[in-house]
């Protein structure tokens, strides 16, 4: 097993693809932090280099809000100690979750906590894993698995919930001053 060297700093974790990180990541890496600072630990987001959509379904890769430089730099001018970006090919779409959270979350990343959506799902898709599945998950593997934000919690506009599928539907409807504004931009 390969763990961590004791003086290798832990961190507070979440994962997403954060394609134009509007205000409702904003929430999701506002929470981050806090629970960092509760807990002693660093920050860090763990995103891709593409959008997982270009590997699971390339005829439906939706548009994207930013470039992977972009992001990466918006992360860290939100105060994120470390971006990690991970390539998302059909090996790591492969991957069970187990295998991800304890090869590469705890023993390549350090990561004490992690952050995470109710219904978010990450390594191999398995319907019967759900966020409790993660949490148990998590406490073989020595993860405190916590719960984000929900959407809903995290912004809505016009009663619909910030998301970058509501920024791209803004801009293809031609309402740039809306997505500026949910891009935190205007």
């Amino acid at each position: 097993m390969n763990h961590p060297a004791p003086h290798q700093p832990r961190y507070c974790a979440t994962i997403g693809n954060f394609d134009g990180i509007h205000l409702g990541h904003r929430q999701v890496l506002l929470r981050l932090k806090e629970l960092a600072a509760e807990r002693g630990l660093q920050t860090m987001v763990v995103t891709f280099d593409r959008h997982p959509a270009a590997t699971v379904c390339p005829d439906r890769l939706p548009m994207q809000l930013m470039t992977l430089d972009e992001k990466v730099a918006t992360l860290k001018a939100l105060g994120i100690d470390r971006v990690e970006v991970l390539t998302f090919d059909r090996d790591m779409m492969q991957l069970p979750a187990f295998n991800f959270m304890q090869d590469i979350l705890r023993d390549r990343f350090s990561v004490a906590v992690l952050l995470t959506g109710y219904d978010n799902h990450f390594g191999k898709r398995n319907a019967a894993e759900d966020f409790h599945t993660y949490q148990s998950y998590g406490h073989r593997l020595g993860i405190d698995v916590v719960e984000g934000p929900r959407p809903e919690e995290c912004g809505l506009f016009e009663g619909t919930p910030i998301s970058s599928s509501l920024v791209r539907r803004l801009l293809k409807e031609g309402r740039a001053a809306a997505a500026r504004h949910l891009l935190a931009q205007s």
